[in-house]
């Protein structure tokens, strides 16, 4: 996996510090004060892609996808696209149609 950033360095240097943050572009999902957005990485293939440029609170890294759902023997929950597979709180970051669930089950929902 590609890691530029440790997403976890990303959401506590982030917060409440005067940090310059970029405008996120695409959808943009929030989450109390988290913001998150995804950008696919190349997509030309079926609308998909290996990796994705997760932007949180305004710093960027790349991560790995998985878009099958986890354990063969489970039913993929309703609305699930793809997984995204960063560390800590966004390990895994799920993919829905309409919101994102990070690893602690926090709902974050479309706010653009």
């Amino acid at each position: 996996m590609k890691l530029q950033i440790s997403l976890l360095f990303i959401a506590a240097s982030c917060s409440g510090h005067g940090f310059a943050i970029e405008r996120p572009e695409g959808n943009v999902y929030c989450h109390g004060k988290a913001v998150v957005a995804y950008r696919l990485v190349n997509p030309e293939k079926d609308g998909t892609a290996s990796d994705v440029d997760l932007t949180v609170n305004g710093k960027t890294a790349r991560f790995m996808t998985a878009h099958s759902w986890f354990g063969s023997n489970q039913v993929v929950p309703k609305g699930f696209k793809f997984a995204i597979l960063g560390e800590k709180q966004f390990d895994p970051l799920l993919v829905y149609d309409s919101y994102l669930e990070d690893a602690r089950r926090q709902k974050y929902t479309k706010c653009n």
